[in-house]
């Protein structure tokens, strides 16, 4: 039985929903074929400083942006050497993460953060280890330094955008394959009525437009603050508030809408922590708003609801802005103001269509065992 290691850091579920995809995928194609398991890399090789510095460092990061985007512009700087500056940072990560894949010898390497990559690239040439490296890029419209990593094997990309600026940093195209972004849990239709699930959330029953606010299971970001305000404000509309991981938040959002509850303002807020089906908070919504990120975008794409974005990280995620601004599929309102507007008069947005599963990854995986024997 082959070992199939499929590598992430738990950074919100960008990184983890296309590593747990495509190991569902594996296992559906493959049964009782290959042992395959999805890490949190850091955590899984005991380097437990950078696995904490990285995640503390996502975290600021969402509420300085600064700080992510002065890293992205110095890794492009210094491509080709990204590994070579980033060791003094993270040596615990490059020093356990090679021992790890040296005790337990994958017969193949799957990354969905570039940071593993990076760290398992290093690991062979260190090593002398010979599993294959493939990356699936997960930023669905970039392809920056880190992604690029030059020894890995294969790259799976998501549009022709990331494709080409793979190809921009040295990537051979051949080693280059364009695929559906995976069908992630969320994409999937609700399991209720609609009619019903609305009495459930206790939405109103009059026609106001629902919007649900998300940004990610850290739950941060300015979305928190215009859905309050609005509400306040008395804007006529729903709003479902996702607030993940962010018990503050939440307890905040519960104890304003308990102080103005006999105001009777014309809207609701609606706070949800962590909610056992995002699939139908999609199906309920009219849009969605939140932070500019790869996994949100493409549920609410997925589901044609329009992205509403009022902010972003990186410059990764600035690309996903300008994907919709062009394409016509949402808006960035990074101001209340332009927010409130943009509800008072909301364009016609089109729906995108483009198909969502991880039947082309398999399809490309299968093709790479043909020529590598990995699987």
């Amino acid at each position: 039985m082959s070992h199939i290691i499929i590598a992430m850091i738990e950074v919100g579920y960008g990184h983890k929903g296309p590593a747990l995809a495509i190991k569902d995928a594996l296992e559906a194609a493959f049964p009782g074929k290959h042992r395959i398991e999805v890490i949190d890399f850091p955590r899984a090789a005991g380097a437990l400083r950078t696995d904490a510095s990285i995640k503390a460092a996502w975290n600021a990061a969402l509420q300085q942006p600064w700080m992510v985007r002065a890293s992205y512009a110095l890794m492009e700087a210094v491509y080709p050497l990204s590994g070579k500056v980033l060791f003094p940072f993270m040596a615990d990560f490059f020093i356990r993460g090679a021992q790890y894949l040296a005790e337990q010898k994958p017969d193949l390497f799957i990354s969905t953060h570039p940071m593993c990559s990076i760290v398992a690239a290093e690991a062979r040439r260190r090593q002398g280890l010979t599993f294959p490296i493939v990356i699936d890029v997960v930023d669905p419209f970039d392809g920056y330094s880190l992604w690029a990593e030059r020894s890995a094997d294969l790259f799976l990309v998501h549009s022709s955008q990331s494709r080409q600026i793979l190809i921009d940093h040295g990537i051979d195209e051949n080693r280059i394959r364009l695929v559906p972004y995976p069908r992630l849990p969320a994409m999937g239709p609700p399991t209720q009525p609609v009619e019903a699930l609305r009495r459930s959330y206790g939405l109103d029953t009059e026609g106001k437009p629902v919007l649900l606010v998300t940004s990610g299971a850290q739950g941060l970001g300015r979305a928190y603050s215009f859905a309050s305000r609005a509400y306040l404000e008395g804007f006529p509309a729903d709003f479902l508030v996702v607030t993940g991981k962010n018990e503050k938040i939440y307890e905040n959002l519960t104890e304003l809408v308990t102080k103005h509850k006999d105001k009777r303002l014309p809207g609701r807020l609606i706070p949800l922590s962590f909610v056992p089906s995002m699939a139908e908070l999609y199906s309920l919504c009219d849009m969605v708003v939140g932070k500019a990120g790869a996994s949100t975008c493409m549920e609410a794409l997925s589901h044609k609801k329009p992205m509403i974005c009022t902010e972003w990280a990186g410059q990764n995620d600035y690309t996903i802005i300008q994907f919709l601004l062009e394409n016509r599929l949402g808006s960035f309102t990074p101001r209340y103001r332009e927010f409130i507007e943009l509800l008072s008069s909301p364009p016609v947005y089109e729906k995108y269509d483009a198909e969502f599963s991880t039947y082309g990854i398999l399809q490309e995986l299968r093709s790479f065992y043909a020529v590598s024997g990995s699987l």
